[in-house]
């Protein structure tokens, strides 16, 4: 029988919502529910810069930052799943725990 997640303590809460990257990542989730490293990559990249015009190098940059650091820490609490061989992310089962703190992000007008 799986265990279930046990839900995330406050501080675990804020801990995850501390980083500008981790907090983009969940508010697209909580837009999208499922999408990919590069697409939340590219995406983030423009949010960050409120412009559409994008930068190879910071897309990537992000890119690296998502794998080997925000999303292995949100698997780790199961606010996100992550399939590294395909690069899709979901929402996790602790998702709802964080889910009060973010709001959906809208792409730049521009």
């Amino acid at each position: 029988m799986p265990v279930q997640p046990e839900s995330l303590e406050r501080e675990t809460v804020y801990s995850l919502l501390a980083n500008r990257v981790r907090e983009y990542l969940l508010c697209h989730l909580s837009a999208v529910d499922r999408t990919t490293v590069p697409d939340t990559a590219e995406r983030l990249a423009v949010w960050s810069r409120e412009t559409s015009e994008l930068c190879v190098r910071e897309r990537d940059g992000i890119a690296l930052q998502l794998v080997h650091n925000h999303l292995p820490r949100l698997a780790e609490h199961d606010v996100v799943v992550y399939d590294r061989s395909s690069d899709a992310v979901a929402t996790g089962p602790n998702f709802a725990d964080l889910e009060p703190y973010v709001d959906p992000l809208e792409p730049p007008r521009v």
